[in-house]
């Protein structure tokens, strides 16, 4: 086969200059930006560097050319859609991890950085659950990159390997087991909250919701069909696949 034929790894995205605008190169496609350094082209110029990443049909791209930063711009934009509940917190370990590692390919991470990685969860004083927390995404975005050929599977195993924290071998703080707020307190409370608030916290108290259920509860998630004298409250839940649907009687 001539030279001419052979397929080669496209690179990942870079900024050229066509006179006053910004241009990129997607195989031998130029494709225009907008006015260089403006708002526009830096998003028009996101969202082609995450469809080179993730595009199906370039799964022929090697894990040498993609950088920690990319993988960690597509994950996040993945992310903010599909783990919302989660997203902050994920936020918080790709942060840190840029600090350290931005420009450096995925592919040559192994053990050492990611014992590393861990040991800059401690330092941020942060809880040991929550260090593991973080160690926890660091891999679900490592997954997800395997999964779409942007890392290699070896990658992914390294990270794996790295075992979580132990209560009383660590640096990091143990939370405080949380106790419940005594009934008395919240009865003495109650008179100055807002409405909205009031209510949320007596509901919580007679139907024994996560506040998260209750935060999120909307007109939608009420199934007022079910019984003429009762409403129920359909919350979307982690485990819904496995255990169905949660049903609460609000009354």
């Amino acid at each position: 086969m001539s030279q001419k034929n052979v397929t080669k790894p496209p690179r990942i995205l870079q900024v050229h200059k066509d006179r006053d605008y910004d241009c990129v190169y997607v195989g031998r496609q130029k494709i225009m930006l907008g006015k260089s350094g403006s708002p526009e082209a830096e998003a028009k110029f996101r969202r082609l560097q995450i469809q080179v990443l993730t595009d199906p049909t370039l799964a022929f791209l090697n894990p040498q050319h993609v950088k920690v930063d990319h993988l960690c711009i597509a994950y996040l934009e993945y992310a903010e859609e599909n783990d919302p509940g989660h997203f902050s917190s994920i936020k918080t370990a790709v942060k840190i991890l840029l600090k350290h590692y931005t420009g450096q390919p995925v592919d040559t991470l192994d053990t050492r950085h990611f014992l590393f990685l861990q040991e800059q969860f401690v330092k941020h004083g942060v809880s040991r659950k929550y260090c593991n927390a973080l160690m926890g995404y660091i891999r679900a975005m490592l997954k997800w990159g395997a999964i779409r050929k942007l890392v290699s599977t070896q990658v992914y195993g390294e990270a794996k390997l790295i075992p979580a924290l132990k209560e009383g071998k660590t640096k990091a703080y143990e939370n405080p087991e949380r106790e419940p707020v005594p009934d008395d307190v919240v009865r003495r409370t109650l008179p100055f909250m807002s409405p909205t608030v009031r209510a949320m916290v007596q509901i919580q108290r007679m139907t024994g919701m996560r506040p998260k259920e209750i935060c999120r509860m909307t007109v939608g998630n009420i199934d007022r069909t079910r019984d003429s004298e009762l409403w129920y409250y359909i919350p979307r839940h982690k485990t819904e696949r496995l255990i169905g649907k949660k049903s609460i009687p609000l009354g």
